[in-house]
């Protein structure tokens, strides 16, 4: 069991660490790596304060030219296309991917007040999906011809809520989760509003909600809750509704991300303020956790596993 982990550097940390099993060590030194992905032999990455594309750890490509580091990172390889959500500055921007090659194609700007939080693009769709927590506000594009964005329904949900990352189902049920009001929106596959679900029945200052997962075969989604540092496990009914099944203590301090293995046997939660990691075994068939130990590991911000 591998996976990388990403960091904040303000403290110990030197960079994005390579989890082996128990065994940790620094996989690529680099300067705020806050969030990665692993594609096709590529490492996407947000470092230094722009993007940054390594393959056999040799700089490819960068681009530091936004005003401030984007927040999240997202490769799509049927479109060979970047996608960026800059949560500083409210905006999103696109590239065509190309090793050495690659290219900004368009940078879209969004009103005072925005916070670009994720992007996201749905194969099945054919939708980029925009989390903007500051404008409480998903915003949905097509792509053209010509790699261009074309914008199509925006989902407003409720003032001050904040919108942080969603998920998308097979089913076309869209599950947004909210940072402010750790929340879970639903919509369907229309993109209509469904229900909301609490991530937890606590409501006391300092409990904000972080990062959404849900299971390869759809039945299981799982979220965490900073402030009220935990995981809370939700069943997936048949027509897209939740229940909620269990909250797991991330044994750590504000649990930002977290993954599921590759055989989703276990899932690993990074937790930022206490620098260590919470692996959990995991029962594929119930989605039920347990705990199996902690490791350390300075400031994780992103988890992303690896095989």
């Amino acid at each position: 069991m591998r996976y990388l982990v990403g960091t904040y550097t303000k403290n110990q940390s030197e960079g994005i660490y390579l989890v082996d099993e128990d065994k940790v060590s620094l996989y690529q030194r680099l300067f705020n790596p806050t969030y990665i992905t692993l594609q096709e032999g590529h490492l996407f990455t947000i470092a230094r304060g722009g993007i940054e594309i390594y393959q056999n750890n040799e700089l490819i490509y960068e681009d530091h030219s936004e005003a401030s580091a984007p927040a999240h990172i997202f490769y799509e390889p049927t479109l060979e296309m970047i996608f960026t959500a800059n949560y500083h500055v409210g905006q999103i921007s696109t590239y065509k991917f190309d090793g050495t090659q690659t290219k900004k194609i368009q940078t879209l700007i969004y009103p005072t007040g925005s916070h670009a939080h994720q992007v996201v693009y749905d194969v099945k769709s054919r939708t980029l999906f925009a989390v903007d927590l500051g404008l409480d506000t998903i915003f949905t594009y097509s792509i053209d011809e010509k790699l261009k964005l074309v914008p199509k329904k925006d989902l407003t949900l409720h003032k001050g809520v904040g919108p942080r990352h969603l998920v998308i189902a097979e089913s076309g049920f869209v599950y947004c989760l909210t940072e402010y009001s750790h929340e879970i929106y639903v919509y369907n596959e229309k993109l209509e509003f469904v229900k909301k679900y609490a991530t937890i029945d606590k409501n006391f200052a300092g409990i904000t909600a972080a990062a959404i997962r849900l299971s390869q075969n759809q039945k299981h989604l799982y979220v965490s809750n900073r402030g009220y540092d935990s995981i809370t496990h939700f069943l997936v009914n048949a027509d897209g509704s939740l229940k909620q099944q269990k909250i797991y203590n991330t044994h750590g301090k504000h649990p930002r991300d977290f993954d599921l293995s590759l055989d989703e046997s276990h899932l690993v939660v990074g937790n930022l303020l206490s620098n260590n990691v919470a692996i959990f075994q995991r029962n594929q068939q119930s989605g039920e956790l347990k705990l199996l130990k902690t490791i350390n590991v300075p400031e994780p911000t992103s988890i992303f596993f690896i095989p």
